[in-house]
This record gives C-alpha cells, structure tokens and sequence, in this order.
C-alpha cells in the first residue's frame, strides 16, 4: 500500500495532524504568553518598566526594548489568528504559561536581570525553533532572536553599571536570587512528556534540559565575572 508522506513543512492553510496541531498550539501559546499580553492593558506587565529607567538615555533604549517587545507579541497574535484561534485578553489576566510574567518589577536592577537572564532564555528558546517544521513561525523566529541579543546586551550592559558600586552589587545579589530561579525555570520541566513530540515533529531541536545545562554554563561566567554568586542551580525552583 502506498503510505502518504507526511510534509517536512506546513503553512497554516496546510491540513494538519490532529497531534501536530496540538502541539504547535501548545508552543505558540507559550510564546505568547511572554510577548502578546503586552497587546492587552490590562494584563501589559511591562508597561512601568520606563518609569524606572534612571536616565534619559535609559528611557530611550527602554522605549526600543517595550516596541519590539510588542512587536513579537504582534507575530505571536498573527500567527495564531492565522490558525483560527484568537487571543484575549482574558487569555492573559489571571493564569500565565509562565509564572516570570508575574514577577514584580520594583526596581531598575530587577529590570538589568530581566533583560540579562529572561531574555537570554528567550534567544535559547527561539534558536532552538530556527528552522522549525512551521515554516511562519520559523520565518519569525531567527529576527526576534536578533532583537532578544540586543535585548541581552543591553541588561549586562546595566548590570555591569550596576555593579560597579558596592551597594549596586549588594543590590544585584539579593535580586540575583530571585531573578536566577525564574529564569531556569523558563525552559519547563526535565522530564516533559511532550519533548520527544516536539522533536518528532520538527518544532523543536533540543530538549529542555540540554537547552537549560547550555544556558547554564553560559550565564555562569558571566555573572561570577561580576563578582556575583551564582545561587544553587536547584534553589527555589518551582520545574525541575
């Protein structure tokens, strides 16, 4: 019997494996949930975080960072309107995918570990989509990855700043500690039943473990450089 090859790429007008489908819904929506409510007023975590920038100059490079933060989030609304399915805000007000969303942001250190750390998971989790099974959402990815190294760049660029005074250091720590956890808890659970799907599929290259041990060894030097301790890897954690 002649078996039907199943398409290396989909479009969204292609049909789809029930499976499939599921599980690029499931991806999209995370996605999402770190970009798209940025869309909505009412659940807009973001929106204070110019008010904090300490400078003029801050502020600007700030007003960069919150428009191609929304301008993701515009992908990531595109894309799953495109597949007949439309987020509200509602979607975004009460429960996230992920709790980082949800983290206060008191402080212009909580913001340097913001970009610092959280967006740093962001680059590792849309490189690891680079070339993905869907070819819209793969057509996106590698220039938010781009923004997400600016983004980066930026926050260790503050840091460092931040740093480089005894109380600033103090300060950096003790939010080092809330902020590290957060940010290896992004990449989702070890022993997640959906990761060999995803690579099944072609939505993903590597499992979150590996993506998170990667992670790891990169961010480590960086902050003992610093002169910060890096807390357990095990500490506070809520996914492991």
């Amino acid at each position: 019997m002649e078996q039907t090859q199943t398409p290396q790429t989909f479009e969204a007008s292609d049909p789809m494996p029930d499976e499939y489908r599921e599980l690029l819904l499931r991806v999209l929506k995370v996605a999402a949930d770190t970009e798209t409510s940025l869309l909505f007023p009412e659940s807009d975590w973001l929106k204070g975080v110019m008010d904090l920038a300490p400078t003029p100059e801050d502020r600007l490079k700030m007003s960069r960072f919150y428009a191609e933060e929304l301008t993701h989030g515009y992908y990531f609304y595109t894309l799953l309107r495109n597949l007949d399915v439309t987020p509200t805000a509602a979607d975004y007000a009460t429960v996230r995918q992920l709790y980082f969303a949800q983290v206060p942001l008191d402080t212009w250190t909580d913001v340097a570990l913001l970009n610092c750390l959280t967006d740093r998971v962001g680059l590792f989790q849309y490189q690891n989509m680079e070339g993905c099974s869907y070819a819209p959402l793969a057509r996106i990815v590698a220039k938010i990855a781009r923004d997400e190294v600016g983004h980066i760049a930026m926050g260790y660029h503050n840091l460092t700043t931040i740093c480089g005074h005894a109380d600033g250091k103090a300060r950096a720590q003790a939010l080092l500690f809330k902020w590290y956890p957060v940010a290896l808890d992004m990449f989702g659970r070890s022993d997640s039943r959906r990761e060999p799907l995803y690579k099944k599929w072609r939505l993903k290259r590597l499992g979150n473990e590996e993506l998170r041990r990667a992670y790891i060894n990169e961010v480590r030097p960086l902050l003992e450089g610093l002169g910060l301790e890096v807390p357990d890897e095990r500490s506070n954690r809520r996914f492991l």
